[in-house]
């Protein structure tokens, strides 16, 4: 048997603790590291919301420019006050909510802490990353750390029902 890749019961232990403790606490640290950029996860949060990966027509990227048209039911979440979308597509890395139904504000979706792009979510007004527990408020700014640095903003436009973002 090859020690290399043997685990040793302590190591398992260690590893089976930690997983029982995060299990414990209500931590779900799998689903940032598992969840495919693709996804569209329609979550329970304030204004639903979630992840435009690669697939969806609604959402074009050109260069610094991103384009979402509102109208598109893969970003309904937009429509509404409160509602955010997490960007993933062609590496955009963006963080768009919708203030009060007509005012949108986009930031960049790389933390601030550690850089972690794709493991948000929104709640009570707050864009919370989910590797280490940042929270934004709704203008990129620290609500609570380890992140000690706000999330750059980028502009907005909305014309014709198309929401233009440039970073």
């Amino acid at each position: 048997m090859d020690k290399k890749n043997t685990l040793t019961r302590k190591d398992f232990l260690k590893r089976a603790g930690s997983t029982a403790l995060f299990a414990a606490l209500g931590i779900n640290f799998v689903t940032g590291c598992s969840s495919s950029p693709t996804d569209n996860n329609s979550s329970g949060n304030e204004g639903g919301g979630g992840n435009t990966g690669g697939g969806s027509s609604a959402i074009t990227v050109s260069g610094q420019t991103t384009s979402i048209d509102l109208t598109h039911s893969d970003v309904s979440s937009l429509q509404n006050s409160g509602g955010w979308l997490l960007i993933t597509k062609s590496s955009a890395n963006i963080l768009v909510v919708n203030i009060d139904g007509s005012t949108y504000r986009a930031f960049s979706s790389v933390c601030t802490h550690t850089g972690c792009t794709d493991s948000w979510t929104f709640s009570s007004s707050e864009f919370i990353c989910n590797c280490h527990g940042s929270r934004f408020d709704t203008q990129g700014q620290v609500v609570r750390g380890p992140a000690t640095s706000d999330l750059p903003e980028y502009g907005t436009s909305v014309n014709n029902d198309v929401l233009t973002i440039t970073k």
